[in-house]
């Protein structure tokens, strides 16, 4: 038990000494009409971010989301990256018969941090996988984030 203890604190403590925040709004993308989310990396000197939002969507319904994804990042050069990810959008409300429901969005995308590194920009392609019997019903979609770091 107490080895359990001990190895549960260092993996913690690592997560926490992890030095990238992030807070962005994104239009489009995983939310999936607006969404605000947050993105912390994994371990210090890892590209692996995980990612939580909430956010809001309209069509034949309207409510709220949740996105939940990771992303990795392949630095290219001088605050450029190319990001790959995976999220799963929970619908939380709106549905006529309120089950819960979501999709799938890979993700491939640019990401640019400013010179100083505390601002950023992201467009991603991503598009919805839905959650159904029917592995052909996607549909083609993209975002765009603005964002800080801290």
């Amino acid at each position: 038990m107490k080895r359990i203890i001990i190895i549960g604190f260092l993996v913690f403590g690592t997560c926490l000494s992890a030095q990238e925040n992030l807070v962005y709004a994104e239009l489009g993308g995983a939310g999936p009409i607006i969404s605000v989310n947050y993105e912390r990396q994994f371990f210090q000197e890892s590209h692996l971010n995980l990612r939580a939002g909430l956010g809001f969507y309209t069509g034949w319904y309207a409510g709220l989301s949740a996105p939940l994804g990771m992303y990795y990042l392949q630095d290219l050069n001088k605050g450029n990256y190319l990001e790959l990810g995976m999220t799963y959008t929970l619908l939380l409300t709106g549905w006529e018969d309120n089950e819960p429901g979501g999709f799938f969005l890979p993700a491939i995308g640019y990401r640019k941090y400013s010179t100083k590194r505390k601002s950023f920009f992201k467009i991603t392609f991503n598009p919805i996988f839905f959650d159904n019997n029917d592995p052909l019903d996607l549909l083609p979609w993209g975002g765009i984030s603005f964002g800080t770091r801290f």
